[in-house]
């Protein structure tokens, strides 16, 4: 996708009415790469040179995508996925490593020093463990109803999945427990909100995006303000979500500013580091968005390319009402089975439950499927498998 320097000049008087809510789909599938405070060009220049999952894909051994691993190996994935969105605010892998394998007590501390020394990314880190990542832990850890729910289902399942599922779920909640204590002993969240709001009054994008989602104590309209000043520093999350608001009309700008143009020009943007953003990209090239003309063949590019990055949502959405001259039924079939490969691993943002063992494994063992699907599935995870593990963070 060519790179785009287009950028907003949202004047800091606009006022945006918009409802700041987590944006989902970055959650649930956005780009865990981007390092906060640089130029979006510059982080996919240093992606290029330096990051596994822009490699030559076919050159890097993915696991067996019809075999499901261990329940350890799935958990940790799971876990490692979460913790990989930190890489948005600049943590690194082997920081998300440390902390998948259990050292938060010794990162939480570095990172609050850095911190104290001015470390923009190091204060981000701690601003989103502090609000989303401990507040994860703190809830599970214990397991609670709807985990007992779980156990519960898992009787019905074959003994051998029975075992499995306890066993995941014992991993989790050991890991979250020690999570959430670590948190309650180390995490001072008063402190951290003022290293973040310094750093957000110097321009920090991610400092910015995190402010407009957690700032206590502050008006909506200046969080709105906030939101629109991460988007126009170039953050990504911030470009999406706003991008969303202004298309599905729950954001708005005064009259004499274009928001249909703004919107597209902040999704083509976000799209370049972001494949949830690409996926949405495609659906408005398809259907037709404001500021977005409809275009076919380019929602049909920008679809795969979003599969290849992990991001599914595009290619399940529009192929099925594609003409097979434009993309054969049994590429969508093998997406989908791309997207159950990776949920199995456990490459996804969900929970471990027993509808998500179940469906994957249905995907997977489908008599409907048919062997140039089977196929074109072995392909794609040949050749992206890798890189979609790492786009998603449960591998780096």
């Amino acid at each position: 996708m060519t790179t785009s320097n287009r950028r907003l000049g949202l004047a800091g008087t606009i006022l945006l009415v918009v409802s700041v809510a987590v944006w989902v789909a970055s959650a649930k599938h956005g780009h865990p790469s981007v390092q906060a405070g640089k130029p979006l060009t510059a982080v996919r220049e240093e992606r290029a040179e330096d990051s596994p999952a822009s490699a030559p894909a076919n050159l890097v051994v993915a696991p067996d995508p019809w075999t499901r691993p261990s329940a350890k190996v799935v958990a940790r994935h799971l876990r490692r996925a979460r913790l990989s969105l930190l890489k948005k605010f600049g943590a690194s892998e082997k920081l998300v490593d440390r902390l998948t394998d259990g050292d938060a007590p010794a990162v939480i501390e570095e990172l609050k020093q850095q911190a104290r020394r001015g470390d923009p990314s190091a204060a981000n880190i701690l601003e989103y463990m502090a609000y989303s990542t401990c507040g994860f832990s703190g809830v599970n850890g214990g397991g609670g109803p709807s985990q007992a729910q779980q156990l519960m289902d898992a009787q019905a399942l074959p003994l051998q999945d029975d075992e499995w599922m306890r066993t995941a779920l014992q991993e989790k909640n050991g890991y979250d427990q020690q999570m959430a204590t670590a948190c309650q002993q180390a995490i001072n969240k008063s402190e951290i909100d003022t290293w973040v709001s310094t750093s957000a009054k110097q321009g920090n994008g991610a400092s910015l995006w995190l402010l407009s989602r957690y700032g206590s104590g502050r008006g909506s309209e200046l969080k709105e303000q906030k939101l629109m000043d991460a988007a126009d520093a170039g953050y990504p999350d911030a470009q999406a979500f706003l991008a969303q608001g202004l298309m599905n009309g729950t954001a708005h700008l005064p009259a004499g500013l274009a928001a249909d143009d703004n919107a597209a020009n902040l999704l083509k943007v976000a799209a370049d580091s972001l494949p949830n953003a690409e996926s949405t990209l495609a659906v408005c090239e398809f259907k037709g968005c404001p500021g977005i003309a409809a275009d076919i063949p380019s929602a049909v590019a920008h679809a795969r390319e979003a599969a290849q990055r992990g991001s599914f949502d595009a290619i399940m959405q529009i192929g099925p009402q594609l003409q097979a001259d434009l993309m054969d039924p049994d590429e969508v079939t093998a997406w989908n089975l791309a997207g159950a490969m990776l949920s199995q691993q456990g490459c996804s943002y969900g929970g471990l439950t027993v509808q998500w063992m179940t469906s994957a494994a249905s995907a997977l063992t489908s008599n409907s499927i048919s062997d140039k699907a089977k196929a074109l599935a072995d392909q794609y995870w040949r050749n992206y498998g890798a890189q979609m593990m790492a786009n998603i963070g449960c591998a780096p």
